[in-house]
Order: structure tokens, then C-alpha cells, then sequence
């Protein structure tokens, strides 16, 4: 049996011997295998995401078989809670690393083709400007750290929409988070908090300037401010601010709103426009 050069310089004097031994019909068994592996090394290539099944899982390692002429072990820990729910025969997206090492075996990583599916969601979520779900899990400088999927980083400016002296009730909640940053050379993500709260208080307060038509009468609207062009009152404790302006306070000529009105006093008001 002719034996390609390459291949003799892998094996060792055991394998050669044992190659001597063969039967003709041992030898083109042989020939066929060498055939279709030589095949698959061409359609494998490192640094891609392929599906392997589970046949072993022992002494904290799982065996995948990828298709190749040697299966890959990966540490029980790259999985999902280290495993728990791993199934033989589970099918599962691994990530080559390489081809063969010294070895001739396959080198595969659990761990690798999960942040690649992650990267590659938050890189559509980020594009799509969609809102990811994500848990503060720790304090960092200069701000927080979230976990969505990996680790993001939260500054401080972009926590809430005002000053918050404890952040004890953010930690280890689930909570909605803004993409605004990704750095895929780094692999970085910064997200924001601060966004997500302006967003709703822009849809409350639309919703709520929807209430109010030209022509309604607000009840009892409090007095809170003055300017030099109006009056600002509170309606519905905090609900909505309204000014009235100076012009609008009184038939007569009016100065200043304080010539009117007292802080706190409450007044019903007409609505003329809705901004």
C-alpha cells in the first residue's frame, strides 16, 4: 500500500507496523477513510462557529464530535450553568479554534462561540436601536457594570436623570438598558440607563398632554412660579406644568403675575393651546 509521505511523518513505528499488516480489502477501508478525512480537513477552518453533538461527558469535560477524524474536549465550565442540563447526543454550537493542534486533535471552545452569538445579537440590536435587557452585577470606576450577555459598562452620568445618592436598589435587577456604544476591536459595550427613563417620561407626559383639548377647564391648578413673561402652575400634584401667560392673566393690564396671584393659591384654568 503506498502511503502519502505527509501522513508517514505523523505516525509512529507502532502505526507503520500495523499499516504493513493489512489485508487488500483492510488497505482500501484505509485508503477510503484517509479519502474522507483529508475531504472534511477542507471544509473545516479555524475561527468559525460550527454544530458539534455531545457524546461524552466525563470528569468534568464533553466530548463533541464535529464530523472530523477526532472529536474535541471542552471544559463542563464553558457551558450554560456549567453544564447542568447537558445532554449526550445534545447537539451544540462550538467555536474551532483550530483544525489540529500538535496532537492532530480538534481544538474547540463553548465559551468563544457564545460571546461571538452575542456580539454578533447586540451588534443587530445595536443597529436596529432596540432596547436589551441587562443586571448590574458590580461597581466600577467611573460607573457600573451590567451583564448582558457580557460585560457592559455603565457610566455614571448615564445611571438615571438625576443625582442618586444610593444605587443599592439597581444591583442584581433585571432592568432595560440603551445600546449606545460598541467597540468591536475592543469588544466593548457601554449601555445606558438615563435613556430608557427619558424615553418613558417622554411617552408618559405625551400621553398625558393627549388628555387636554382646546377649550377644557383644568380645576384647581396651584400656583408654583412666576417669570417675567408669565405664571407656571401645578396640575393633578406634579402631573403637568402650565403656563399662563402674562398677557393671558387678566382683561387689564398686568406688570407682573404676582400682582395676581400667590404661590400656592389654586385657580381654574382654560386651555387655549396644547404645545
Amino acid at each position: 500500500m503506498k502511503i502519502p509521505k505527509e501522513l508517514l511523518e505523523k505516525m509512529d513505528e507502532d502505526d507503520k507496523a500495523e499499516l504493513g499488516d493489512l489485508t487488500p480489502n483492510e488497505e482500501a477501508c484505509y485508503q477510503e477513510m484517509e479519502t474522507y478525512f483529508n475531504e472534511s480537513l477542507g471544509r473545516f477552518k479555524a475561527s468559525q462557529i460550527i454544530m458539534g453533538k455531545v457524546i461524552a461527558i466525563s470528569k468534568g469535560l464533553v466530548t463533541v464530535d464535529v464530523g472530523f477524524k477526532s472529536e474535541g474536549l471542552i471544559s463542563l465550565s464553558e457551558f450554560p450553568e456549567s453544564g447542568k442540563n447537558l445532554q449526550i447526543e445534545d447537539e451544540v454550537e462550538v467555536f474551532m479554534e483550530k483544525v489540529e493542534d500538535n496532537d492532530g486533535n480538534v481544538v474547540l471552545s463553548k465559551e468563544k462561540a457564545n460571546k461571538i452569538k452575542i456580539w454578533d445579537d447586540l451588534v443587530k440590536t445595536y443597529e436596529a436601536d432596540e432596547i436589551i435587557q441587562g443586571t448590574v452585577i458590580a461597581k466600577a470606576k467611573g460607573g457600573l457594570t451590567v451583564d448582558i450577555g457580557l460585560k457592559a459598562f455603565l457610566p455614571g452620568s448615564q445611571i438615571s436623570d438625576k443625582p442618586l445618592k444610593d444605587i443599592s436598589h439597581l444591583m442584581n435587577e433585571p432592568q432595560k438598558f440603551a445600546l449606545i456604544k460598541l467597540d468591536k476591536i475592543r469588544g466593548n459595550a457601554c449601555v445606558s440607563r438615563r435613556e430608557i427613563i427619558s424615553s418613558y417620561k417622554k411617552e408618559d407626559k405625551a400621553k398625558i398632554i393627549e388628555k387636554y383639548k382646546i377649550g377644557d377647564i383644568i380645576k384647581d391648578a396651584v400656583v408654583k412660579g412666576y417669570s417675567s413673561f408669565g405664571c407656571f402652575f401645578d396640575v393633578n400634584n406634579g402631573e403637568l406644568d402650565v403656563l399662563v401667560h402674562l398677557q393671558e392673566i387678566s382683561y387689564s393690564r398686568v406688570n407682573h403675575p404676582d400682582e395676581i396671584f400667590n404661590i400656592g393659591e389654586k385657580h381654574d384654568l382654560l386651555v387655549i393651546s396644547v404645545d
